[in-house]
């Protein structure tokens, strides 16, 4: 059998082992078929997390994965992290199959902080592959006097997560026309909302195509460039956005 793989993860993560850590699975939850939120617990006091900053999860001998937390606690040695498993790889088989007390090696946060607190008005699009950042980032605005709005195109089985959540967002079906009913949707917003939320602050995450299609009309209907911020997590055909 060749080791060669294994022996270059594990000289990766002596050569990073300042930015790893060792976490252990402290509880799991199907949210729906293919939605799961997991707790971790490790030791990372000195990690000063900010919102939407990715991890990294070594999911075999050669493949990481990036995931964005929905809660981070450095204190209490804890955090959270809401899954999407599309069940077509590697990533995915390691996520369904992980159960309490499983040891999972994961490279700590990295990445800015996109979240722009001063704005008084936020609104997200996105899909399932973004429930766990949406919610931080709603957690974030609650915990102040911020606003939001959001649409997420979600299937049947998914289309419930966001109310069990707290996240209040409208929801749409996909079709084959990328963003095609959140565009209708935000189109048919009521002006007086949209004389305050087109000044806001826009978290296009998600699908690169649909991203692309939604930022065209917020464009189209005047948002600045700055007012923007996008995020692809997937493409149909690519691995690992």
């Amino acid at each position: 059998m060749n080791s060669m793989p294994k022996i270059i993860g594990d000289f990766m993560e002596l050569a990073f082992t300042s930015k790893i850590c060792k976490v252990s699975v402290a509880a799991t939850k199907m949210l729906s078929e293919n939605v799961k939120m997991i707790q971790f617990r490790g030791h990372f006091p000195h990690i000063n997390f900010k919102i939407g900053q990715a991890i990294v999860i070594r999911i075999d001998d050669t493949n990481y994965r990036n995931y964005t937390p929905s809660k981070w606690n450095s204190a209490q040695g804890w955090f959270e992290v809401i899954f999407h498993i599309h069940k077509n790889g590697p990533g995915s088989y390691f996520v369904e199959n992980l159960k309490p007390n499983d040891q999972v090696t994961v490279g700590l946060p990295r990445g800015f902080e996109f979240f722009k607190k001063e704005e008084k008005y936020h609104f997200f699009y996105g899909d399932e592959t973004c429930i766990s950042v949406f919610k931080s980032i709603k957690d974030e605005i609650n915990a102040g006097e911020n606003n939001y709005l959001g649409i997420l195109e979600l299937d049947a089985s998914t289309a419930e997560i966001p109310k069990m959540l707290g996240l209040e967002v409208d929801i749409v079906q996909k079709t084959n026309i990328k963003a095609e009913f959140a565009i209708e949707m935000l189109n048919k917003l009521d002006p007086k909302i949209w004389d305050l939320w087109q000044h806001g602050q826009f978290y296009l995450m998600g699908n690169a195509k649909s991203i692309q299609a939604f930022r065209k009309v917020l464009k189209e209907k005047g948002v600045l460039n700055k007012k923007i911020y996008t995020q692809p997590y997937w493409a149909e055909g690519k691995i690992g956005l």
